[in-house]
């Protein structure tokens, strides 16, 4: 597959499309519901985000039910077949679908979550025309240096997932010491250095994102939001710090990947992967095409 916004060996990528001639278009979304409900599902998580690089969808439902997803009896690999072969998709000029890694707008923190999470599916003509058209707004704004408040939201709510998953590593990886012996000096400054660890609160709470705001005059300061996002940069820092020294006395493959930092500063928002989608997708959409989810 040619993929020009290739990242990663695989992934989940969409290809521009369009109906058939003929095709009924409400049996193209209904097929197209229950492909994205699949590929979602194995997106979010509890509490926050997974990273998904590929997907094989089943031929029959996993809980070995006789139902298929839509209550009809339609299989995911059957609605996706089907769903194929009322589409016209754009082949490349070496004969491959030309493609765009999903991931561009589905795991960039500077989107939306609810919008990140959407853009796992497939997109009729006039859909991707409209998601497209807010994804663009959007970035123009932030771009601009407006939306500040809720973009700050959607850097500390990755940081904050980012932590949940670090910070429980760490403390599984002091715990494996305890069964290790260590002789004189190191095992002091071990000893130390696990305490440290296993001193360390649980990182304080930040609610989700909200729906973003539809202009920069809805976007502005929340006093319980700001605190809680200082909070939880205070507490990062606190844990980079304890990685650091933990790091300093374990042999080097029970190391751990310290946090990533977080600031309450301005943060770059230009992304040129971005801009390279929409130069990409740009002429697809105004020649009336819509975007399929290929996996």
């Amino acid at each position: 597959m040619a993929t020009a916004g290739y990242r990663g060996a695989v992934g989940v990528d969409w290809v521009p499309a369009r109906p058939r001639p003929g095709a009924d278009l409400d049996t193209i979304r209904d097929l197209a519901e229950i492909h994205a409900r699949y590929v979602q599902a194995g997106v979010a998580v509890p509490g926050g985000w997974a990273p998904i690089t590929r997907y094989a969808v089943p031929e029959r439902p996993v809980d070995g039910s006789g139902t298929g997803p839509d209550g009809r009896g339609e299989y995911p690999a059957e609605a996706v077949r089907r769903l194929v072969s009322r589409l016209e998709i754009v082949v490349d000029h070496d004969g491959c679908p030309a493609c765009f890694r999903v991931t561009v707008i589905g795991y960039n923190r500077r989107f939306p979550v609810s919008w990140r999470q959407a853009a796992f599916r497939t997109m009729l003509p006039e859909e991707a025309a409209e998601a497209v058209a807010r994804w663009r707004w959007w970035y123009g704004q932030i771009v601009a240096g407006r939306m500040a408040y809720h973009l700050r939201h959607l850097f500390a709510w990755d940081a904050y997932q980012a932590l949940l998953g670090a910070q429980a590593e760490l403390r599984a990886r002091a715990t494996a010491t305890l069964t290790r012996s260590t002789a004189g000096a190191r095992r002091d400054r071990l000893l130390r250095a696990r305490e440290r660890v296993f001193a360390l609160p649980e990182p304080p709470p930040l609610a989700p994102p909200g729906p973003p705001p539809t202009s920069p005059d809805d976007d502005g300061p929340d006093r319980d939001r700001d605190e809680a996002i200082r909070a939880l940069a205070a507490h990062l820092e606190r844990v980079t710090e304890v990685t650091r020294e933990f790091n300093r006395v374990v042999p080097g493959n029970a190391r751990v990947r310290r946090p990533e930092p977080f600031d309450l500063g301005d943060r770059p928002v230009r992304d040129e992967w971005v801009e390279a989608f929409f130069d990409w997708v740009g002429p697809y959409v105004r020649t009336g095409h819509g975007l399929y989810l290929w996996g």
